[in-house]
């Protein structure tokens, strides 16, 4: 007897894919090519740390705007556009000089063509083609399966650790140009086919989320927390209820978790991006061993995202998120106090569970607490309100280091920003469906 794989589990498997490569060449890839610009140009630690802030807060300003075209027209084309605009953003970068780039009037600055490029025109293309498009399609596929669905789609990033390391050899045997010009190259061959798989909904191929057949949806009409919605087109969906976007940020715990994730979020993004400066200019560990310790932090986050996405399908994910954060608190508590290599192995391995950990679960609570219609939009609102954290985080860091000459404030400040976040998790709750709502829209009420 053959078994018929459900076809959601193909576009996870393409979204996660489409990350392997991504967050390879762009998220985990800056902290590589950070120190490389640096030395280059001449920029302070804050001005480089800038330029990834910068690229944060496009990211966040475009998000509801490109949300909403992902929930309008679908991930598939959005993606196909952002990968265009991403990878042909590589290719151009590779002919930045210390002389600056342009022609005649348009001559401008090396940082300022770095900052219209990098942080505008390839965080455009990043944040639409690899994040808003590839969580909104895993998000709708999936219900009852949709914490296990992203903890399989956020492995594309854990697994990108190899994609890093072959960045980061690139980089130190080649030159950061030769190898940006040939990661904008394998976004034409790679990320544009694999987007072809990304199918907006089940519904628009005769299909229900989770594989579910009309069958197993029936229940009975009184029970009215597991009701089902009978579309006019004859579709039965699972009954999740769908949140507008402004019923979403009118709820307690739209808040609660923009704050408590952000928070951690300030620490997440920091870290990762100083890491490698930090082991080579603080603890005078050789490049190859810090690029090394970043790729092995991004992929024992492999198993964090397996173990905490596998069990946000049966425990409440706030409390994951806790965990997580936690753990991941800890983590940097030990990088600040690593005075070996043994010491970068083991914050390594902590810090990646910790880290890996919360993200399948932040993306799937979004999901399970406002739906699927709107999702995208949501998340992008979601980024925009989190601004602050996310793009002044790395520049204080980068201050500090210019200032200081080491971390320790930063490191110390971003600990204490993940323990105040831990409350906003706890208040997290799941909200409540907005009063007036037919029977058809109410989702089943379990974690």
């Amino acid at each position: 007897m053959t078994v018929k794989i459900f076809r959601g589990w193909y576009v996870v498997t393409a979204a996660a894919l489409i990350n392997v490569y991504g967050a390879g060449v762009w998220f985990y890839g800056f902290p590589i090519l950070y120190p490389a610009l640096l030395d280059e140009f001449g920029w302070t630690a804050a001005g480089g740390a800038a330029i990834a802030s910068l690229s944060r807060l496009e990211g966040s300003l475009e998000g509801p705007i490109v949300g909403w075209l992902v929930d309008r027209y679908g991930p598939r084309r959005l993606a196909i556009i952002g990968a265009i605009i991403f990878g042909f953003g590589y290719m151009v970068m590779s002919q930045i000089s210390g002389d600056g780039y342009g022609i005649g009037p348009l001559q401008m600055t090396a940082f300022s063509a770095f900052v219209l490029l990098y942080a505008g025109w390839m965080s455009i293309g990043y944040n639409t083609g690899f994040g808003h498009a590839s969580q909104a399609a895993v998000n709708a596929w999936f219900i009852k399966k949709r914490s296990r669905a992203f903890m399989l789609f956020s492995l594309g990033a854990g697994g990108s650790g190899l994609t890093v390391l072959a960045f980061g050899w690139g980089i130190a045997n080649y030159g950061w140009r030769p190898t940006v010009f040939l990661s904008g190259v394998g976004i034409f061959l790679i990320i544009i086919p694999l987007s072809l798989v990304l199918v907006h909904k089940p519904e628009q191929v005769g299909l229900l989320p989770d594989g579910e057949s009309p069958e197993d949806l029936k229940v009975q009409p009184s029970d009215s927390e597991s009701a089902i919605d009978s579309t006019t087109d004859g579709d039965v969906i699972e009954n999740e209820y769908d949140f507008g976007v402004i019923e979403a940020i009118k709820t307690f715990s739209f808040w609660m978790i923009i704050v408590g994730t952000g928070s951690r979020s300030v620490a997440m993004t920091s870290v990762i991006i100083h890491q490698v400066k930090y082991l080579t200019d603080i603890r005078e560990i050789s490049d190859i061993q810090a690029s090394a310790a970043l790729g092995a932090t991004v992929t024992i986050s492999v198993v964090g995202r397996t173990i905490f996405g596998w069990l946000g399908d049966y425990i409440d994910k706030r409390y994951l998120l806790i965990a997580a954060t936690l753990l991941q608190a800890f983590g940097i508590f030990i990088l600040a106090n690593a005075t070996n290599m043994a010491l970068v192995w083991v914050y390594a391995a902590m810090y990646g569970i910790a880290y890996g950990g919360g993200i399948p679960v932040y993306m799937a609570i979004v999901g399970d607490y406002f739906g699927r219609k709107n999702y995208a939009t949501i998340r992008g609102f979601m980024q925009m309100f989190q601004i602050p954290a996310t793009v002044t985080g790395p520049i204080f860091a980068g201050w500090v280091f210019d200032t200081t000459g080491n971390y320790q404030i930063a490191f110390t400040t971003f600990i204490g920003s993940m323990l105040v976040g831990i409350v906003f998790l706890f208040l997290a709750k799941r909200p409540r469906i907005p009063t007036g709502t037919p029977q058809g829209n109410i989702a089943e009420m379990t974690g």
